[in-house]
């Protein structure tokens, strides 16, 4: 069991340990309860760490936390149906609620 990082909230390290764990990455959460004693103890020991479980995924699970931290950016869309220009983190027309082509909504 390795540690794969330190995050600074918990609902981050949950988020993050969900994908892990969706894409067949055993993982854990660590100090996921010790947040109360921030100020008794240092705060590199109180923040949550996610351990992967298998050390035969720690490259992929180190891969697959890098695209998490940084995301693909895609160009901006003009709607097929009335032509707004949506910005790229839309699967939707905020205008007229037409769905970005290719997207499953």
């Amino acid at each position: 069991m390795t540690r794969l990082t330190q995050v600074n909230n918990l609902l981050l390290a949950t988020l993050w340990h969900a994908q892990l764990e969706s894409a067949g990455i055993a993982c854990e959460i660590r100090n996921r309860f010790i947040g109360g004693a921030v100020g008794d103890l240092p705060p590199d020991m109180v923040s949550p760490e996610i351990w992967v479980v298998d050390d035969a995924d720690l490259n992929r699970a180190r891969t697959l936390l890098r695209e998490l931290r940084n995301p693909p950016k895609r160009a901006p869309w003009n709607c097929f149906q009335c032509g707004e220009l949506n910005e790229d983190q839309f699967a939707q027309c905020w205008k007229c609620q037409s769905s970005r082509p290719g997207s499953a909504v």
